[in-house]
């Protein structure tokens, strides 16, 4: 039961079930004495107040950090309603998980910067909601920081590949992956897709196999033949597997995944044929639309996993069945065998450096950690966000969305399949081979015609970043990158390092430095589009 009182003070206050949530000396004075300990000496950009009251916490958050932005997790919708009226804010029945609400409201620059702040009595009064809450916002920070982190390391390797794919892939096609009613079977390398293999083979009949692409050579090696191959990795080894291992069927991928798909032949005269996919950035965007492209929108989560089942969601409406999704290691094996990097590691083997113990130095480096109450499991932090992602997505709970032979790490919403429920499944489906409803896109431009579309564009982003002042006016905006103005998100993804210096320096009044970082960074950003434009354009 909630109570309200007035505090010694004069303040508003609350009991909960007889205990006070809130000073019954002085709320105010309380709520600023916690902030100061709890924030100390930083400039944070953001702070969540988790557990939050009357607006105590907050009040004193903004005072202490007047440059930062609030946001309020409260645990109990009745306290909610009788805090003051503020935004961002969020409670138990707000019609979205607390997840999904700080995926709304921050965006990849946030994962600087971020604090968090719990009430205490909160915590006490409404466990297992404040565990909910935590659980979230470590979620989303661990998934804000990993993209902060890979854009730092992989967005201009993005936009090079962008541009290299767009001139370089001759007439990709379009239609669907697949019938809209085609089972689909998405193969993972994870160790448990050799197991699965031999009830893939016993099944393949009736439904369509999608590979990623470092699960291609055990498929092959097998005898199974994918359908399509899905990549959104843009680094040398995504290709690297189909260069051992090319399957002689199309690549679903964006135009930022790793370049080179023209230089595969796994057989006959011509090269892979390419089903494009557009991913929410303004590079990507800009230049399908130029090209007249309608490529099917499938949101990045991280893991070319998820992509895969996204994509296979939109096309079908038959079960979709994930093979090989591990998200952990068995003892040091990593992937199913064979595989491009077993190979690689065999290579550099020898009498001082065996086989099995460069395996085991890999997993050392990737911070490799036994599966509580698994024997036999080793699992990453890396993989641990991966199924975080997975568990959270909406499409997870799909009720027809299945696991094939899981491993020990749990994905909530996704079905485990045995193999008589693998048979139990697909029974019914058609076992005759339907033909794929591919066509080329006979109106896509010609070579000539892509590079002058991309003379266009780079110079409208040159010119889009020409002057600090107005990137300084954005800095702080909370948006995902695929919302940001051309302004903010081309220096956000070229330059994001320099773009995180200036909003410390804003943060901590320092306007002239402020200016200066924003100079560097457009500086970098201007030298970086003039080089793609010379080695793209004159390759």
């Amino acid at each position: 039961m909630i109570e309200a009182f007035t505090a010694r003070s004069g303040a508003p206050s609350l009991r909960i079930d007889g205990i006070s949530f809130h000073s019954p000396y002085d709320p105010r004075k309380e709520a600023a004495r916690f902030v100061a300990e709890n924030c100390g000496g930083d400039s944070p950009a953001t702070i969540i107040v988790l557990g939050e009251g009357l607006g105590y916490v907050s009040e004193a958050a903004q005072a202490a950090c007047p440059g930062a932005r609030v946001i309020r997790i409260f645990y109990s919708k009745e306290i909610h309603d009788a805090s003051a009226p503020g935004v961002p804010r969020w409670h138990p029945t707000a019609g979205l998980s607390v997840v999904d609400f700080l995926r709304r409201e921050l965006g990849e620059l946030d994962a600087e910067g971020l604090h968090v702040l719990e009430w205490a009595p909160a915590a006490q009064l409404f466990p297992q909601v404040a565990r909910e809450a935590r659980d979230g916002v470590r979620q989303v920070a661990q998934e804000l920081g990993g993209s902060f982190s890979t854009i730092a390391s992989a967005g201009r390797l993005w936009m090079r590949n962008s541009i290299c794919n767009f001139l370089n892939i001759q007439v990709p096609l379009g239609g669907a992956p697949c019938a809209a009613d085609r089972p689909v079977l998405i193969a993972a390398p994870g160790p448990t897709l050799e197991e699965a293999i031999p009830l893939i083979t016993e099944t393949r009949a009736a439904m369509n196999v999608w590979a990623l692409p470092s699960a291609c050579a055990a498929l092959l090696a097998a005898g199974v033949a994918p359908d399509l191959v899905v990549m959104t990795d843009p680094g040398y080894y995504a290709i690297h597997h189909l260069h051992f291992d090319a399957p002689g069927c199309p690549i679903a991928m964006p135009l930022s995944a790793a370049r080179g798909t023209w230089d595969l032949h796994p057989s006959g005269p011509g090269p892979l044929s390419t089903f494009l996919l557009a991913e929410p950035v303004f590079y990507e965007r800009v230049l399908l639309g130029s090209a007249g492209v309608a490529a099917p929108l499938i949101p990045p989560h991280g893991t070319v996993s998820a992509t895969a089942l996204e994509l296979a969601l939109a096309f079908t409406t038959g079960p979709v069945i994930m093979s090989g999704l591990d998200m952990c290691s068995i003892d040091i094996r990593s992937h199913a065998r064979p595989n491009a990097f077993d190979r690689m590691l065999q290579l550099q083997a020898d009498r001082c450096r065996p086989h099995y113990s460069l395996w085991y130095s890999r997993s050392a480096q990737l911070h490799d950690q036994p599966l509580a109450g698994s024997e036999g499991f080793r699992t990453t932090p890396a993989m641990r966000t991966y199924a975080g992602w997975f568990s959270a997505l909406p499409a997870a709970g799909s009720r027809r969305i299945f696991r094939l032979l899981p491993s020990a790490v749990p994905i909530r919403g996704l079905q485990s399949l045995d193999r008589a429920g693998l048979h139990s499944l697909l029974k019914g489906f058609r076992t005759d081979p339907s033909s794929m409803p591919w066509h080329p896109l006979t109106d896509f431009p010609a070579r000539g015609q892509r590079r002058d579309a991309v003379r266009r564009i780079l110079a409208e982003w040159r010119a889009a970043i020409a002057d600090p002042r107005d990137l300084l006016s954005r800095i702080n905006d909370s948006l995902a990158i695929d919302q940001m103005p051309l302004a903010l998100a081309l220096p956000c993804v070229i330059e994001p390092r320099g773009l995180v210096a200036c909003r410390k320096r804003l943060r901590r009044q320092d306007k002239a430095g402020a200016i200066l970082a924003a100079e560097e960074a457009l500086d970098a950003c201007r030298m970086f589009l003039d080089a793609l434009g010379q080695k793209s354009l004159d390759e």
